[in-house]
């Protein structure tokens, strides 16, 4: 087992997780456990009881696929009531205004910039959106729901973080793309330039902290890719019902979330996603609830945090959220690092994967798990993947997706 110190200073020899990044917290000083040890993180049926997403809380079997909408509603209710938050309401009045177009020949897309509001008369908080639709194309377009880290001023130069966007690529195959900054709708936390619950939160009630299933800023940053979906339904030039949410990291997690929540998506690339995105927490194995915890408080509703350190008593695990996009398309792209737990995420897919085989006949292509750059269960209805390198959405990242959409 390894231990982390959180705060203004570390140990020296403290091991440092399996991160590129050295996570601080100024308020305190807090040990987290991370477990490094397989035979302590066990097995799924051996150490710790997965829920079957094919049997009903009051124990009753989803016997056809016509019962899935109603199990399917019980889990989101779940993962509302007991991780994440409610998910807020579809706004009353929504607008939106075309900023600015220009081409970009080099990437074979025309650009287009919309701002999205909420209120009749266009105040108060508001989403801008950024548009690459492919030049000449002659029939609406799938496209790529997606937050960014970097503003929309550098989506435009091709680059987000650390990684080039592969413009031309999308062009070549027929899709648009669609992106927003994540902090305009809500930003990420004090040390990120303001309250956790700013931006889009102003559009409902006060935030109650007190409430166990108050909204966290993932559910927020669900809502917003919703909206964007809202935008793309009245955009020609795009085929809304070919929308695919995609994201990495934190936003990896909202994505997933958008499109378990929201079935006008037609499917979703999740990109390492980390703890409480696609790995099962009962593993106890990397980054856990504890550090989620002491990192992030406001990604989640104030209920998750009874399970920190008991997450083998969880009534639910990972798996069941990602069991909810089914019998749509879900692909997801992991990381190698220890502490995404890659072998969690692996365990999370097969026991999702019932579900994908219950209502579509297909399900993973795979018994075992791939090594990495080994795409071979990448392909739809319900995917796999997994790399080393760079944290982030890379151009191999993207080109599996590509794949996985055209396949």
């Amino acid at each position: 087992m390894s231990k982390l110190v959180f705060g203004m200073e570390t140990i020296p020899g403290t091991p440092e997780p399996d991160t590129s990044r050295i996570y601080t917290n100024e308020a305190r000083t807090e040990w987290v456990d991370i477990n490094y040890d397989e035979a302590r993180a066990g097995a799924p049926g051996v150490d710790f009881t997965l829920e079957d997403p094919l049997v009903f809380a009051d124990g009753h079997q989803v016997a056809t696929p016509a019962d899935w909408p109603a199990r399917r509603r019980e889990l989101l209710d779940l993962f509302e009531r007991e991780v994440y938050g409610r998910m807020p309401p579809v706004p009353d009045v929504m607008g939106f205004s075309l900023l600015s177009t220009r081409e970009w020949p080099e990437f074979g897309m025309e650009e287009r910039r919309y701002r999205q509001w909420f209120r009749a008369e266009g105040s108060g908080p508001a989403i801008d959106w950024i548009v690459f639709i492919p030049l000449g194309a002659t029939a609406p377009c799938p496209a790529f729901l997606h937050l960014n880290y970097v503003g929309n001023d550098m989506i435009a130069t091709g680059r987000t973080n650390h990684f080039p966007l592969p413009l031309a690529e999308m062009a070549a195959s027929g899709h648009a793309l669609m992106s927003a900054h994540y902090l305009q709708i809500t930003s990420d936390g004090p040390e990120r330039g303001g309250g956790a619950f700013d931006g889009v939160f102003e559009l409902w009630k006060p935030r109650d902290p007190t409430r166990p299933d108050a909204t966290g800023s993932l559910m927020a940053w669900a809502w917003g890719l919703c909206r964007g979906l809202d935008l793309a339904e009245r955009i020609g030039e795009i085929d809304a019902g070919r929308a695919t949410a995609i994201g990495s990291s934190r936003l990896g997690k909202a994505a997933l979330l958008a499109a378990a929540f929201d079935e006008r998506f037609a499917g979703c690339v999740a990109n390492q996603t980390g703890a409480v995105g696609v790995q099962l927490m009962k593993r106890d194995y990397g980054e856990n609830l504890a550090a989620q915890r002491l990192l992030f408080p406001w990604w989640y509703c104030p209920g998750v945090w009874k399970w920190a350190g008991r997450e083998r008593e969880m009534p639910f695990d990972q798996h069941l959220l990602l069991s909810c996009v089914a019998p749509r398309a879900l692909l997801l792209e992991c990381y190698h690092k220890r502490w995404f737990d890659p072998r969690g995420e692996w365990l999370a897919a097969k026991a999702a994967s019932p579900v994908w085989k219950f209502l579509t006949g297909r399900s993973l292509s795979l018994a075992d798990w791939p090594a990495p750059y080994d795409d071979s269960a990448a392909i739809p209805p319900f995917g796999y993947v997994r790399r080393t390198g760079t944290h982030g959405l890379s151009p191999e990242d993207w080109r599996w997706a590509l794949g996985f959409v055209n396949h």
